[in-house]
Parts: C-alpha cells; sequence; structure tokens
C-alpha cells in the first residue's frame, strides 16, 4: 500500500475520522466534530479496517470502544496530525493575511494522498519527468496536484531554474512537515503488524565514517540474525545531509559520533560509548619502526584529514594549537575511508582515525596506527534520534542490537 515516495495509500480523511472517533468514543460526536454525516464517518472507518485487515473498534450500545489495534493507530495519527498543524502554524507567519489554517484543507488532512504524493516526489527529484515515472502517472498529473496545492495555499511553491524545480522556502517547510507525517503512518503499519506478533518492516539508517566498518555492519547482522524479516537500508553522507534526512522522517536514527544538540532541536542523542583517535599509517611506513613518537616529529608528512566542521578534526586542531603546532599544509581532506585507505597504501601519508575503522586492514596487515597517544581526542560513539517520534518497531529492535554490540565491541 505504497506509492513511489513511500507514502501508505491510506485516505487522510479516513484517518482523520478514526482520530475522531477515538477521542470522542462516539459515532455521532465524531460526526459533529467533523461536520460529516454520521453514516459518512461509519463508512469511513469500515474502509480504514478493511484497508488494515484489523478491527480498530468494538462497536458496543454504549459506544465506540477501540480495541488495541485502534489505540496503536490513533496514537500514530495524532503524531501525523500534529505535523500538519505544526506546517499549517508556519504558513501563518508566510501569509500575514490569513488569520487561520484550519480551514484549508492541506493542514486539515482533507486532501488526497495523490496530491500530496506528487508533491513531494517533484520536492525529491527536481523534475516533473521524474517524479512522474516515480508515481507511474503522467507530467499533467504532477502539475495538476502542484498547481492545486498552490491555488490552496495561495502560495509558490517551487520555482523553475536551469537545475529543474527549486522548492520555495515555504516549500521546503512543507514538505518537511508532510514527510515526517507519513512516516508516521508508515510506522502505525509496522506498530498494527507487530501486535499481532510479527514484527515488520524496513529500518533506514544513517552512517557516519567511524561506525561503517565494524558499529553498523555488527548491529545489522545482529538485528537479521535474530530477525530476518527485517529490511534495512543505510544512507551515507555528512552530518548534515544526514541531520536533514532524518528531521523529515527519511530515516529512523544517525549512527556516529554524536553533535552536541540543544533542547530546541527536536533531536536527541545516546552516548553508547568514548573513541580516541590515533594516527594511521601503511604497513612498512618508515615510523611504523620508531619506539617513541612526539606529534612535531609527524608535521613534515603530508597528512590525510577529516573535513573542517567534523567533531574529529576539531579535536586534532585543539591538540595542535595546545602544542603549539599548526596545521599542516595542504592536506587532503576526506571522510571516505575507501579514499584514506588508498591515499595510505601507496604514500607516506598520515591520517587521522580511530582504530575501528580500520578494524579489517590492521587485521589483515594493510594499515597500523603508530605509538603516539593524541591526548584529549576522545569523542562520544552513539546514536541521533527524532525527540518527539516513537521509533518504529523495527527500528527500536535495530537500537536493541545497536547497544548491544556497542556493549561487546572489542
Amino acid at each position: 500500500m505504497k506509492t513511489g515516495v513511500d507514502i501508505p495509500e491510506l485516505s487522510l480523511r479516513h484517518m482523520k475520522a478514526m482520530l475522531q472517533v477515538h477521542r470522542s468514543r462516539n459515532l455521532t460526536k465524531a460526526a459533529q466534530q467533523l461536520n460529516r454525516s454520521q453514516t459518512a464517518i461509519t463508512k469511513a472507518i469500515n474502509e480504514l479496517e478493511n484497508d488494515l485487515g484489523v478491527a480498530l473498534f468494538d462497536r458496543t450500545t454504549t459506544g465506540m470502544l477501540p480495541t488495541v489495534y485502534g489505540d496503536a493507530l490513533a496514537k500514530r495519527v495524532e503524531e501525523a496530525e500534529a505535523e500538519f498543524h505544526s506546517a499549517g502554524e508556519i504558513y501563518l507567519t508566510f501569509k500575514k493575511d490569513r488569520s487561520s489554517y484550519q480551514s484549508i484543507p492541506v493542514f486539515s488532512m482533507e486532501i488526497s494522498y495523490k496530491r500530496l504524493a506528487s508533491f513531494i516526489a517533484l520536492f525529491d527529484t527536481r523534475d516533473v519527468n521524474a517524479a512522474a515515472e516515480r508515481l507511474g502517472i503522467t507530467r499533467a498529473a504532477i502539475y495538476n496536484s502542484v498547481r492545486q496545492l498552490e491555488d490552496l495555499l495561495d502560495l509558490p511553491l517551487f520555482e523553475r531554474d536551469p537545475g529543474g524545480y527549486t522548492s520555495t522556502s515555504f516549500g521546503t517547510v512543507l514538505a518537511r512537515h508532510f514527510k515526517l507525517a507519513f512516516a508516521q503512518i508508515r510506522h502505525a503499519l509496522d506498530d498494527l503488524a507487530s501486535l499481532d506478533g510479527y514484527t515488520g518492516g524496513r529500518v533506514r539508517i544513517g552512517t557516519l565514517p567511524y561506525t561503517r566498518t565494524i558499529l553498523t555492519p555488527r548491529a545489522i547482522n545482529h538485528l537479521l540474525e535474530h530477525q530476518p524479516q527485517l529490511d534495512v537500508s543505510t544512507q551515507e553522507g555528512t552530518y548534515e545531509q544526514l541531520e536533514r534526512a532524518l528531521r523529515c522522517g527519511e530515516l529512523d536514527c544517525i549512527v556516529g559520533a554524536i553533535r552536541p544538540v540543544d533542547e530546541h532541536s527536536r533531536l536527541i542523542t545516546e552516548t553508547l560509548f568514548e573513541d580516541q583517535l590515533s594516527v594511521i599509517v601503511r604497513k612498512g611506513h618508515p615510523l611504523e619502526s620508531r619506539k617513541t613518537l612526539r606529534l612535531e616529529d609527524l608535521m613534515g608528512y603530508s597528512w590525510v584529514l577529516p573535513g573542517r566542521n567534523t567533531p574529529s578534526r576539531a579535536l586534532f586542531d585543539r591538540v595542535l594549537q595546545n602544542q603549539e603546532l599548526t596545521t599542516p599544509e595542504h592536506v587532503v581532506e576526506t571522510s571516505s575511508l575507501s579514499t584514506v585507505r588508498g591515499l595510505l597504501l601507496e604514500s607516506d601519508r598520515l591520517a587521522l582515525l580511530s582504530e575501528h575503522q580500520i578494524y579489517y586492514d590492521k587485521r589483515y596487515g594493510l594499515l597500523t596506527a603508530l605509538p603516539l597517544q593524541l591526548a584529549d581526542t576522545y569523542r562520544p560513539i552513539g546514536v541521533t534520534l527524532r525527540a518527539q517520534t516513537e521509533p518504529s518497531p523495527a527500528a527500536r529492535l535495530f537500537l536493541q542490537s545497536l547497544r548491544h554490540v556497542a556493549g561487546n565491541l572489542g
């Protein structure tokens, strides 16, 4: 039940009706609140139950009592509703002449998911042809859906430029909240399945350089050893790229060196352990046989360093500053372990990495760490999550595996 942009093909109107019945425990009251007929509300609930294959309510003489499935779905739909409302609140800052957003179908869950899917597909691809191909619909359908949204909002959502369609500032805001809302609905489907004793779904993991060699692969293997029915995908990139994907619900978590977050960031972090940086060279490097080394002994060599504004680079720069040393000139900056490996194996360059990152290279005699302690280069390694979102059942299982592997990492 998904489109090409991973949006469950469930009626937002039906889910809104379901949520109101859950709140009021009464069809008549729900119909009055939504200004719809009781027959329409009944039909919406029945169709939603048929789509999901579960009973959401027990019909009694005293009202509509939610089942465990109804409670689970209502919790997620309420979170989705909050995202639509948050988008509406921000909308009012763009449209000063509007005093309310509740009557606009875009924010009241009264609009077809197909309209929103077209918008999200164009936002992601920036190309009408690619968006239409992704959804299996016509270019005209993409145009019409986006135009209808813009008409309802009385705001442009895209600007045309040589590179394609670029979202406006509000278009970007809208996309983020829509994606978060639909992530909640995806999680709801997994929640319902887990109530029947089956945990399914996909775990979407953002990985930073430190964790791509040992921690994340081992956690995935541990997870799939016990839960082989789950699907797993990883996304690599800079922290900034992964954070954007996490914030809009495209990732369940980010695993790696954690960044400080404040209470208003809507992100939380969990430290799994702390790790120290080392100076890494190829096996057989001229410095490998040295019994003692000082950092100043290494300043004449060429270096491969993490990019600026990364935690490890900041720690290294601080060490240099404390020892009154200057950053080596003309360094190669990269976060790609394969690139670092290639540079080291065919030169006498030095690299700043954790020994965990060269676990297999060290095991098979390719790379090694120099006998030099880089004081004050410990950094927290852990996981970053959205603060106000309960992970899906599959993501919760991955986090359990991640904690298990981290606790036994040697």
